[in-house]
């Protein structure tokens, strides 16, 4: 498929730098190698900080438009401990709150997904419209006065921006989207996700949120790992990677990586005039939203894997796989399973397999430290963006204990 003006200027910006690397038999490079203590896999306490410092403080992207298009339409879903309601109302306006009755605390949304106009606790039936607010008491002449604009559903900020709805789990934060996301905003519109179609959705289980993130950040293990199911036969194990750094920092902390993994040839590109590097198959990246998601697809679809933590050593991820329109013949249906249950084998059974076994060996002592080589330019970034934000958590939270000492 065609790409847009954009990608075809970002594909020839990286098309080149992999040419080079080719040609000089280098790679994207980071100053040393790096070193994560197996203790930051393990602490309990370490992962509470990474949690109140990221997905508690961040902006994440929860769903997609084309889970919810009409008024009416909603989703829940529960991250660490928030369960969250999200809910396009009869403005067009998508709202998020969290999924909980404001009068026993009783979970007001049951199903992962639907429609309706109203929303009605199934304890003792108050009533909530798609703004939150609470409509009716159930026999209220009985309850006694309260004030209802006080019971409303507590909301959470959110925001809609292409094809995709970004949700913040604390009340009051603000998000600032184009700010936060950079360039990786342009990465994302320029596939015009808000016409897509969701295609299918299904959820895997596996190890620590860092174990299981770190695979999605780098090709170096695809010619090996991923030798019969997404690498090409005969692969070149030399694999070249190309990455950039999209957000407020300099190491992003969102990211894109391109290059060789999957075992096409590099050089063949030269003989090919750049003006007909157009179409998709001429250049393919992984771009991740930091904290915990990947965007694995060409203009002609593909999967985005959100990752979502639940406990020090495992995590779930829930496989969306997307596509610019629904399947029109039966073989265009069965290219479209094919490619899904590809993604679903591959990433089961190898990726989330190695990392389950990684946790289990974690314990042993074996290692004191993972060891990111200078070609995993993608994992020693991501990293260095979990620290950055955990550091600036506790420096946020010292200085506040000094206030309330003064």
């Amino acid at each position: 498929m065609t790409l847009s003006p954009y990608q075809h200027a970002q594909a020839i910006t990286m098309i080149d730098r992999a040419i080079a690397h080719a040609e000089n038999g280098t790679t994207d490079w980071a100053p040393s190698v790096y070193r994560v203590p197996v203790e930051d896999y393990l602490s309990e306490s370490r992962w509470r900080e990474e949690m109140d410092a990221t997905f508690m403080r961040l902006p994440l992207l929860l769903a997609f438009t084309c889970e919810m298009r009409k008024p009416g339409d909603y989703k829940t879903m529960k991250v660490l401990d928030v369960p969250i309601l999200i809910v396009r109302g009869r403005d067009e306006r998508v709202r998020a709150f969290i999924n909980v009755c404001s009068h026993r605390g009783a979970t007001l949304a049951g199903h992962s997904h639907g429609a309706c106009a109203r929303f009605v606790c199934p304890y003792h039936a108050w009533t909530f419209n798609d703004r939150g607010v609470l409509m009716g008491v159930a026999d209220p002449a009985k309850f006694g006065d309260i004030d209802t604009a006080e019971r409303n559903l507590k909301e959470l900020p959110c925001e809609e921006r292409a094809g995709m709805i970004f949700v913040g789990l604390t009340p009051g934060m603000t998000i600032d989207l184009d700010t936060y996301l950079g360039g990786m905003l342009a990465e994302v519109e320029s596939f015009g996700l808000e016409s897509w179609h969701m295609y299918h959705q299904n959820s895997l289980e596996s190890a620590n949120w860092k174990v299981t993130h770190d695979g999605y950040l780098e090709t170096y293990h695809i010619p090996f790992l991923h030798a019969k199911t997404l690498s090409t036969p005969g692969a070149n194990p030399s694999v070249i990677m190309v990455y950039e750094a999209f957000g407020e920092h300099a190491f992003g902390p969102h990211q894109r990586m391109s290059g060789s993994g999957r075992g096409g040839d590099v050089l063949a590109m030269r003989d090919i005039p750049k003006s007909e590097w157009t179409r998709d198959e001429h250049f393919h990246a992984v771009r991740t939203i930091f904290p915990n998601v990947s965007i694995a697809m060409s203009n002609t679809g593909g999967m985005i894997s959100q990752l979502f933590p639940i406990a020090p050593d495992r995590c779930i991820t829930i496989q969306n796989h997307l596509y610019p329109r629904p399947p029109e013949t039966d073989r265009e249906r069965e290219d479209y399973d094919g490619r899904v249950d590809l993604l679903i084998r591959a990433v089961r059974d190898e990726d989330y397999k190695t990392g389950l076994a990684i946790q289990s060996g974690l314990k042993s002592g074996a290692n004191r430290d993972f060891l990111f080589g200078r070609n995993e330019v993608g994992p020693q970034r991501w990293h260095a963006s979990v620290d950055h934000y955990v550091e600036e958590a506790r420096q946020g939270q010292a200085h506040a204990h000094r206030l309330a000492a003064e």
